[in-house]
């Protein structure tokens, strides 16, 4: 789910000006090859050659009803402390010091996370195994090169009965990523595509006004990061370039960092940094993993230091249904990360989540075809935040292309051009970025509607165009693609959108080198920002917005602007529902961010 950058664009532009002359349109552009799944390489910050290893223990909650109609109430403004959630519905500290003192007695460590229902476990591979009863295999399964425990990792039954379950201890739970080009940019691009321009299109500016209260940002993420770097940006933006409020956390340091990811931390510290240049801002950093992703937001909730939090990556559902039925991720998965997210929410911590770059097909890297959104987006207890394309000019091979109107983002305008260089015949890491570069949106399958959707026009139906046949586990495209329309059950992603295309998108610095980059990651951070600009201007947290929002948007004087239009409105499958509130490419549209802070204060 990273941003695509503009050096990527750029370079096909490029391509397109010196390349084939004849167009013709395509029929059942067949990419076997191209979206294939390939063999899983062993991640070096989990495989148990490494002396030492940790996992999670996910404890069953009290009260698990109440606790989700507190945290779903349209006007919550008082929120709880970590000691007053551990005790309304955490579990019982009697029954996890008993496991605790399992544990000690095969050398390891445990640490009970503020909330009573999380433990993180950690030590060496052999007391792990000893502790738990098992060998790690390696099996070949789907075509996938697996590392994992022999059987199902369970404690003794007078322990199991309170544990919900354990998650870690396999090679192939990684968040995907891709590695992006950078391309130098001009003193004009800089000027015209900072950060400011996201403040002044969406209406942030009057939360500048007489706000003197600090606020915390979070940034989850995975990278290390170069702090001359943030430095550097913050200070050409105009702002203090002083990094002293950047804090470090990281409590995973059993496991390895992923320093290949580096960009995007350096990317959402800048543009969060930016939005609210008072805020101070918490960075934790853990493994690249489903088990890594837990450890930080666990980290992040206990710590209750951050009044929002940012997450710019994910895993498709697809892809966690996979590794559910290789018995490589636990069936829990889902209901384990929606019981850290009420915790968050129920503390008042806001928490925006990026809904994934690949359109309606966010599985499509890992080789799944299937319609597919990407978790933890598809929490209804996170803010699944969109990308879209503002106005914008450009050409290729001397034809003008025009955006003329807000949309939202994908390439699906630019297949003829694609077509016409036959990159349906390019290897992945080509064929997927140019076919499949869109702003993540549709149907969840592992969290039903939540309350607060329900009613609101357009959820649940859809309108959608056709370009890919994917019956046969394919893509083949269509000649003419076809308007479709229909109904689905499930969590509707995402909530909101902003700007995020890479030909229109903002300024990142990063290992000395200037570039423009996009994505529905570079929104989230940004609207994180805002939401520690609110908190610090109303002097509380704005908790979990999107019981909030969608009360909103059915009122008179609504702070969205609905993306409706059926016509050059794609995400790659998913258009606009005319007339209706949500949409599954935008959902309720954009946001005048003052508007919204008036009702939300």
């Amino acid at each position: 789910m990273r941003k695509q950058s503009f050096g990527e664009f750029i370079l096909f532009t490029f391509t397109v000006l010196f390349c084939l002359q004849n167009f013709h349109l395509v029929t059942d552009v067949y990419a076997k090859s191209n979206i294939k799944t390939e063999k899983i390489k062993n991640n070096p910050s989990t495989v148990p050659q490494k002396s030492k290893s940790s996992f999670l223990v996910a404890m069953k909650i009290k009260n698990k009803n109440l606790l989700n109609t507190y945290v779903l109430k349209k006007n919550n403004k008082k929120f709880i402390s970590t000691r007053q959630f551990s005790n309304l519905y955490g579990h019982n500290k009697y029954d996890l010091y008993k496991i605790k003192n399992y544990f000690y007695k095969y050398h390891l460590k445990v640490k009970i996370y503020h909330g009573n229902f999380i433990l993180k476990v950690y030590g060496s591979i052999k007391n792990i195994q000893e502790a738990l009863k098992f060998k790690f295999i390696s099996v070949h399964k789907s075509g996938i090169n697996v590392l994992k425990p022999n059987h199902k990792l369970t404690l003794p039954k007078r322990y199991q009965k309170n544990i919900i379950d354990i998650i870690g201890l396999t090679n192939y739970d990684g968040i995907d990523h891709k590695d992006n080009d950078v391309n130098k940019t001009s003193d004009l691009n800089l000027k015209s595509n900072t950060p400011q321009k996201f403040i002044n299109r969406y209406n942030v500016s009057p939360l500048y006004n007489n706000y003197k209260s600090k606020s915390s940002i979070g940034i989850i993420s995975f990278g290390d990061f170069n702090k001359s770097d943030i430095g550097t940006y913050w200070h050409k933006m105009g702002i203090s370039g002083n990094t002293s409020r950047i804090k470090i956390y990281n409590h995973d340091a059993d496991t390895a960092i992923d320093n290949n990811s580096s960009d995007e931390t350096t990317m959402d510290l800048e543009q969060a940094g930016f939005v609210n240049p008072k805020a101070n801002v918490n960075l934790y950093l853990s493994s690249p993993t489903i088990s890594g992703l837990l450890t930080s937001l666990s980290d992040a909730v206990s710590d209750n230091k951050s009044d929002t939090l940012s997450l710019s990556w994910g895993i498709s559902e697809s892809e966690i249904k996979r590794e559910i039925k290789l018995g490589i991720l636990s069936k829990k998965y889902s209901q384990i990360i929606n019981l850290i997210l009420e915790q968050a929410a129920a503390q008042g911590i806001s928490v925006f989540n990026s809904s994934g770059d690949n359109g309606a097909y966010d599985g499509i890297s890992s080789g799944v075809t299937s319609l597919s959104v990407e978790s933890p987006s598809s929490s209804p207890y996170i803010t699944s935040v969109g990308a879209t394309s503002i106005p914008v000019d450009y050409s290729i091979n001397g034809q003008r292309i025009r955006i003329d109107k807000e949309r939202a983002w994908s390439n699906d305008f630019l297949y003829p051009y694609f077509n016409k260089l036959k990159l349906y015949e390019a290897n992945s890491s080509i064929f997927i970025p140019s076919y499949f570069a869109g702003t993540g949106g549709g149907f969840s399958k592992l969290n039903s509607v939540p309350t607060y959707q329900k009613n609101i026009k357009g959820i649940g139906s859809y309108n959608a165009i056709k370009y890919w046949d994917m019956s046969s586990g394919y893509a083949q495209q269509y000649t003419e693609p076809s308007l479709v329309s229909g109904k689905n059950s499930g969590r509707n992603v995402p909530d909101i959108v902003a700007n995020g295309d890479p030909q229109s998108g903002y300024t990142v610095y990063h290992n000395n080198k200037w570039s423009i980059s996009g994505g529905t990651s570079i929104v989230a951070p940004q609207i994180a920002g805002v939401d520690s600009l609110m908190v610090a201007k109303a002097k509380h947290r704005m908790g979990l917005w999107n019981p909030k929002i969608y009360s909103f948007s059915a009122s008179h004087n609504s702070p969205f602007n609905p993306i409706d239009s059926i016509n050059d409105n794609s995400n790659i499958y998913y258009v606009g529902q005319p007339g209706k509130t949500y949409n599954q490419a935008t959902g309720l549209g954009t946001v005048n961010y003052y508007k919204l802070y008036k009702k939300m204060k």
